[in-house]
């Protein structure tokens, strides 16, 4: 099948299957002009020259521009001669193959422009030779046809084609009479046709090329051929390298792979050991120790209070601070406390009840111990590191200072109790063990 495409009349409603053959078919046609004549095997038959046959004359039916009339005149020359004619007429129109189109007059062919439905474009030539009794003269068994969309109109859903019809028994005469004279027919052509770009072409599909040399044919399956090796290759040739390149780089990947999860269970057990041995430190360092609390409460504490029992104990997740003692006000016991900078959240517990000294109330205050911060971590590699040994000091004679040891501030005694009266017992401090 010939058509030219209609890009200005098709409308977005078209199928988009349609415009690409459209175009396909314009980018095909304009391609194979400018393909040299070299090459025109490959391109088959839709260049090769119109010929017609005129009485026992052959005439070129489109000679080239300025050349006049070609004719071969073969009613007295023998069959050899009409031969040779006919090859001498074909090389004057630039086909050196014998290639040649056959060309049917106007009264040999039916040639008119239908409507049709836009639905039926995808189908059209089953659609036209159903409906050949009704278009024409003749049934579709009686006639080679082709036909080209003209137009388009999308408002109305229909096309505008045009439609060639030739009775068969007149084909096959005039296409065998040609091939009798040495061409080789290559299509059949309306000679009023001409001209148009992309021309009606008569003959089936499966009779195109008849005749061809083997030369011709072995040329053509050689090219095919190369082609899709060609094509083959370039598919190929990347995965191939990829390939070479992944059989290359693999052994690479796998020694890097294992020295990874070599140095991962290194750094995995060296994690490991970090945490075991800080464990202690962490949990020696995470508290205060129990003299710090006596330090702080006692000093903390006004002059007019005894502390007789002091408990560190834990509770739970946190430490919990107990004093109990006697003091002037157990209520400002409570703003003293919170000022501490080891406990937090004081708090009384149980009842206020008179001290064993007049003017004296017993206390207990309950408190929490507040986290000790950590000491700055350092990396493993610099707390690893072997310190050189700090060189010994000079001999002297002056006596070495001897180390600083605690200040233990005393305690004021209470004051005289009456005779009636005894003493309260003297201050104690008690820790649970292993604290």
């Amino acid at each position: 099948m010939a058509s030219t495409p209609e890009f200005g009349s098709a409308s977005a409603a078209t199928p988009v299957r349609h415009k690409v053959a459209a175009f396909w078919r314009w980018w095909s046609g304009e391609i194979a002009r400018l393909v040299p004549e070299r090459f025109s095997m490959l391109r088959g038959g839709a260049r090769a020259p119109l010929i017609a046959l005129e009485g026992d004359d052959v005439v070129l039916a489109a000679p080239a521009p300025g050349g006049g009339e070609a004719r071969a005149v073969l009613g007295p020359l023998d069959e050899a001669r009409r031969k040779a004619a006919v090859r001498a007429l074909l090389e004057r129109a630039g086909e050196t193959r014998t290639r040649a189109r056959l060309a049917l007059g106007h009264d040999e062919a039916l040639v008119r422009k239908v409507t049709m439905p836009a639905a039926t474009e995808e189908n059209l030539r089953q659609v036209l030779a159903f409906e050949m009794d009704r278009l024409t003269p003749f049934k579709a068994d009686e006639v080679y046809f082709d036909y080209r969309v003209v137009s388009r109109d999308a408002a109305a859903g229909q096309i505008l084609v045009q439609l060639a019809v030739a009775r068969r028994e007149l084909v096959d005469a005039r296409v065998q009479k040609l091939r009798s004279l040495g061409a080789n027919v290559q299509g059949v052509a309306v000679r009023d046709d001409a001209g148009h770009g992309a021309t009606l072409d008569l003959m089936p599909s499966e009779q195109r090329g008849e005749g061809e040399t083997s030369r011709e044919k072995l040329a053509q399956h050689a090219l095919l051929g190369a082609a899709v090796a060609l094509l083959a290759g370039a598919l190929l040739y990347p995965v191939w390298q990829k390939r070479e390149t992944f059989i290359a780089l693999n052994p690479i990947v796998i020694k890097a792979k294992q020295e990874a999860e070599a140095s991962d269970a290194v750094a995995r057990t060296l994690e490991r050991q970090v945490a075991d041995y800080n464990f202690l430190l962490t949990r020696k360092h995470a508290t205060y120790p129990a003299l710090a609390f006596i330090e702080e409460i006692s000093r903390l504490l006004p002059d007019n209070t005894w502390v007789t029992s002091l408990e560190i104990r834990p509770v739970g997740k946190v430490r919990e601070v107990q004093v109990i003692g006697e003091t002037v006000s157990s209520s400002k016991l409570i703003e003293i406390l919170e000022g501490a900078s080891l406990i937090q959240n004081a708090a009384p517990r149980g009842t206020v009840t008179r001290g064993s000294q007049p003017g004296t109330e017993r206390f207990m205050i309950v408190a929490e111990a507040r986290p000790r911060p950590l000491p700055e971590a350092r990396p493993v590699m610099e707390a690893g590191t072997v310190m050189p040994p700090a060189p010994a000091p000079a001999p002297s004679a002056a006596p070495a200072p001897a180390p600083p040891t605690a200040v233990v501030t005393p305690v004021p005694a209470p004051p005289a109790a009456p005779p009636a009266k005894s003493t309260p017992p003297a201050p104690r401090a008690t820790t649970p063990s292993g604290k």
